[in-house]
């Protein structure tokens, strides 16, 4: 067979080092964000407001820029401004 080896004397937790990680606050607040529904949760809301404002931001931008070169592409080339550009 396989040679599992398990350690059943192991020693106790000191006293410190139990009390370390009883935190009743921590472990609420760890427990209602993962019960509650991402989908109810907004996106500006959570722990990543910064990331999410700078992604809104960035899209903004990319979305005025590529209305201004539609516009750009759609204005007639009249016959003074072609002869300029020769």
């Amino acid at each position: 067979m396989t040679d599992i080896k398990f350690n059943i004397d192991k020693p106790d937790l000191p006293d410190e080092q139990s009390n370390k990680h009883k935190d009743f606050k921590k472990l609420m607040y760890n427990y209602q964000s993962a019960t509650k529904p991402l989908y109810k949760t907004p996106l500006y809301k959570n722990k990543y407001n910064k990331i999410f404002m700078i992604i809104l931001l960035v899209l903004l931008i990319m979305f005025i820029l590529v209305e201004i070169m539609d516009k750009e592409k759609e204005q007639p080339i009249t016959p003074a401004a072609q002869g300029q550009t020769k």
